[in-house]
C-alpha cells in the first residue's frame, strides 16, 4: 500500500497537466478542469508525505544539490518567460507588414476604441463556434482597447444562448461564381443594457460593420438629420444617379436618423433636428424659409448647404449675412489631375485640405462635378468665423462666362485659382456659463451638390460628406477616415503559367535537391 501511495505524486502531476490541457482546449475553467486540478494537488501532497523519508535522505547528497540548482534555473527561466508573456498579453503590440495595410485598423476605428470607457462584449454566433477571418479582426480590436471582450459561440450547441440574443441567421454560404464556401453568422455587441446586431448572409463581417455597430451601441441618443425639400433639392429617397439614397445609407450606418421636411408647410425646422441639409436647390427658397433656417442656426443647430452653379440659386443674400461669398462661376481644373478619374476640367479634384476638424487627417482624394467657388467674404461679420475647408488646384480658374461653348482663362473677368470650394462657419449664439458650455451655430457651405450624389459618392466623397454632418452634429469622435473594404489582390495565372509553376514546384525544385544530395553522397563515397 505504501509503495502505491509513493506513486501518487506522479499521478498528481499528470492530473495537473491534464487540467492545463483541458483549459487550453476549451478556454473554460469549469467543474471538470477545477476537479482535475484539485485532485492533482491532493495526489501530489499524498505522494510527498509517503516519500518524505527518501526526500530527507537525498537532500544531503551532492547529486541532489546539482539537481536543485538545475531545477531552480529551470524555474527561473520559466518564470522569466511567463512574465514576458504576461506583459505581452496585457500590453500587446502587432506589426502589419502587408503592402496595403490590410490588418491595420482605420483611424476612425482606433479613435473610437481609444475613447471606449465601458466594457464592450462581442458575441459571434457562427457554425462550429469559430471563424478565423473574423477572429483575426476581433483580436485587432481587443489589442487597441482593453475594454473589448469577445467570444465565439456555436448556436447549435448552445441554443438557449442563441435564443436569448435572438440569433437565427447563421450557416454556410456557397458562392455560385467561384464555388467557394464561407461561414456566415450573427455578431451581437453588448454595452451595458444596449445591444446592436450584425447579420451577414453572403459576405464577411468587415471592419466597417463592426465600427458602425460600436458607434450605434455606444450612442445614448438618436440624432436626426433632415433633408429640406420643396425646391428641387436632391432627395435621400432617390436611388437614381442624381439622388442621395447612398448618403442617407451612410448616415444611418453612423447611427443618425434621416427624414425629410418642407419648410413652407412646417413653418420651421423641426425642433428635434440636429442637422438640416439643403442639397442643391434648383429654385430659390422663399425669404421666410431662410429665416426659419436662421432661427434654427441661432438655436445652435447645424446646417449643410450645397449650392450649384447658375442657373441654380446661390442664396447670396442669406450667405452674406453669415460672412460667406458665393461667386457666379464654374471652377475648371486644367492641371490634368481629373484624368486620373476619367474626368475633364469641369470636375476639379482636391488633393490637399485646410486645417479643420472636418478635414483632420483627411488624405483621400475628392472631386466636385460642376462646382462654383465659395469662400469667406471680404467684409467680415462680427462674431462669425468663416474658414475655408479645401481649394481647387493651382492650375484652375473660375470661369464667369457661362454662356460660351468654349472656356479659356480671361484674367480680367475670371477668378484665378486656387479657389475655395467649401467653408465652415461658426457663431456663438449663447455664451458659456459656470454650468454649461457655450452654444454655437455651425454651418458648412459647399459649392457643389453632385459630390454627395449616388453617382459620385465614392469613398473619398462619402467620407468627406459624413465628416461634415458629424461636425455639424457635434459628433467629432466620428470624424475620420472610414474603414475601407479589403482590396482583392488575387493572382490570376494563365494555363501556361500554371503548368510552369507546377513543373517548377513539383519537378525542378525537388529534382535539384535530389541531384545535389546524390552528388554529395557520391563524392563522400569516393
Amino acid at each position: 500500500m505504501k509503495r502505491l501511495l509513493q506513486k501518487f505524486d506522479t499521478l498528481g502531476l499528470l492530473l495537473l497537466v491534464a487540467a492545463a490541457i483541458y483549459y487550453s482546449v476549451t478556454n473554460l475553467w469549469d467543474k471538470w478542469s477545477l476537479g482535475l486540478a484539485i485532485a492533482g494537488g491532493v495526489f501530489i501532497l499524498v505522494g510527498l508525505v509517503a516519500n518524505y523519508q527518501q526526500i530527507l535522505a537525498s537532500l544531503g547528497k551532492r547529486s541532489t544539490k546539482y539537481a536543485t540548482n538545475y531545477v531552480v534555473s529551470v524555474v527561473l527561466v520559466v518564470a522569466l518567460v511567463s512574465g514576458v508573456n504576461f506583459i505581452g498579453k496585457r500590453h500587446p503590440r502587432r506589426l502589419d507588414l502587408t503592402s496595403t495595410g490590410r490588418f491595420t485598423l482605420a483611424p476612425q476605428t482606433t479613435q473610437i476604441l481609444q475613447k471606449l470607457n465601458k466594457t464592450l462584449d462581442i458575441k459571434a454566433f457562427f457554425p462550429g463556434g469559430d471563424y478565423p477571418p473574423l477572429k483575426e479582426l476581433l483580436v485587432e480590436y481587443q489589442t487597441r482597447s482593453g475594454h473589448v471582450r469577445y467570444e465565439f459561440i456555436d448556436p447549435d450547441r448552445q441554443p438557449a444562448l442563441a435564443k436569448q440574443f435572438d440569433v437565427s441567421t447563421y450557416g454556410t454560404f456557397s458562392n455560385p461564381f467561384t464555388g467557394t464556401q464561407m461561414k456566415f453568422g450573427t455578431v451581437v455587441l453588448v454595452a451595458g443594457d444596449r445591444r446592436e446586431k450584425i447579420e451577414k448572409r453572403s459576405e464577411e463581417v468587415r471592419e466597417e460593420d463592426l465600427t458602425n455597430a460600436i458607434i450605434k451601441v455606444l450612442r445614448t441618443e438618436m440624432k436626426k438629420v433632415y433633408f429640406i425639400e420643396g425646391h428641387g433639392e436632391k432627395s435621400p429617397e432617390d436611388t437614381e444617379r442624381k439622388g442621395c439614397s447612398e448618403a442617407k445609407k451612410g448616415l444611418e450606418s453612423q447611427g443618425f436618423r434621416v427624414e425629410t421636411t418642407n419648410l413652407a408647410s412646417q413653418a420651421k425646422v423641426p425642433d428635434d433636428a440636429k442637422v438640416a441639409v439643403m442639397a442643391g436647390p434648383t429654385t430659390a427658397p422663399f425669404e421666410q424659409e431662410m429665416q426659419f433656417v436662421n432661427g434654427f442656426l441661432n438655436r445652435g443647430g447645424g446646417f449643410l448647404l450645397m449650392v450649384d452653379p447658375a442657373p441654380a440659386p446661390g442664396l447670396e443674400g442669406f450667405l452674406k449675412s453669415w460672412g460667406v461669398q458665393v461667386d457666379n462661376d464654374v471652377v475648371l481644373d486644367v492641371s490634368g489631375a481629373g484624368r486620373l478619374m476619367g474626368a475633364g476640367p469641369q470636375i476639379p479634384l482636391v488633393l490637399r485640405y485646410e486645417s479643420h476638424k472636418i478635414t483632420d487627417r483627411f488624405k483621400a482624394m475628392t472631386f466636385f462635378p460642376l462646382a462654383r467657388s465659395v469662400g469667406p467674404s471680404k467684409e467680415t461679420v462680427s462674431g462669425i468665423t468663416v474658414e475655408s475647408l479645401f481649394k481647387s488646384n493651382a492650375n484652375s480658374w473660375g470661369e464667369t462666362d457661362l454662356r460660351g461653348a468654349e472656356a479659356s482663362f480671361d484674367e480680367k473677368k475670371d477668378l484665378k485659382g486656387p479657389l475655395s470650394l467649401a467653408v465652415a462657419v461658426t457663431k456663438e449664439v449663447k455664451p458659456a456659463t459656470e454650468k454649461e458650455p457655450a452654444v454655437k451655430a455651425r454651418m458648412v457651405v459647399v459649392g457643389d451638390s453632385d459630390f454627395a450624389a449616388n453617382g459620385y459618392l465614392q469613398q473619398g466623397n462619402g467620407n468627406l460628406f459624413l465628416n461634415m454632418v458629424s461636425w455639424l452634429a457635434r459628433e467629432e469622435d466620428l470624424i475620420s477616415i472610414r474603414p475601407k473594404s479589403p482590396e482583392d489582390r488575387r493572382v490570376l495565372l494563365s494555363q501556361s503559367q500554371q503548368r510552369m509553376l507546377l513543373y517548377l514546384t513539383v519537378i525542378v525544385l525537388p529534382g535539384s535537391v535530389l541531384i545535389a544530395g546524390i552528388t554529395v553522397w557520391t563524392r563522400r563515397r569516393r
